[in-house]
């Protein structure tokens, strides 16, 4: 697994990079993102922290967009995971955990939840993702497909010996020990492994 996920790395760390500013014409509208973070370094070149895709056809910009700049965490499950490591020893942490993505859902909670302090944290995660995510993207045009690979991807990340975080990976503040593993990633890790061979059709073939 370990030289999979290496093949992984190097194919993926020679991909043109995105980052805060980026132009959604240069993406595909179908595909796959994988996600790098400052600081984060695995197979002697930045390791992935992320993987993740889309449902909705050509709808693969407007889902980056979504996780890594629209101030909303409850269209974002990413990041709201960025927010729980920021709010880490804050009380606020218990009403960053509710959705108010509704309108009964917000009328409920309208005495609950801090909605200016929940404005701030926003702002703070998108200016974390900011100022230290990048990501590469690759095109996948059937849906089926583009599910069963980020399965794959993650599986053979989380089964790699040579992946793991840094001492100071924000992600490690995360209450959930999966994220603390070292991708913002808690679904789809124990799926079907790509072996060394598949790994290298599979970027031959994309």
């Amino acid at each position: 697994m370990n030289d999979a996920c290496r093949i992984l790395h190097e194919w993926a760390n020679g991909l043109p990079k995105f980052s805060h500013g980026y132009s959604v014409d240069k993406l595909p509208k179908n595909g796959i993102y994988i996600v790098f973070e400052k600081g984060e370094i695995a197979h002697n070149a930045d390791r992935i922290v992320r993987v993740g895709t889309h449902t909705g056809q050509n709808n693969l910009g407007k889902r980056i967009f979504e996780h890594l700049y629209k101030p909303n965490k409850d269209r974002s499950v990413f990041r709201k995971h960025i927010g729980r490591c920021l709010l880490a020893d804050n009380p606020f942490l218990e009403q960053w955990n509710l959705d108010s993505t509704t309108k009964v859902n917000r009328e409920k909670y309208i005495n609950i939840i801090d909605f200016e302090k929940q404005k701030e944290t926003e702002e703070e995660v998108t200016q974390y993702i900011a100022d230290n995510l990048s990501f590469v993207v690759f095109e996948v045009t059937d849906k089926s497909e583009r599910l069963r690979l980020e399965e794959a991807l993650l599986s053979t990340i989380t089964a790699c010996k040579r992946c793991f975080p840094s001492k100071s990976w924000l992600g490690l503040k995360h209450q959930n020990p999966r994220i603390r593993q070292g991708l913002w990633n808690i679904q789809g890790l124990n799926k079907g492994i790509l072996s060394t061979n598949e790994m290298k059709s599979l970027l031959e073939e994309y």
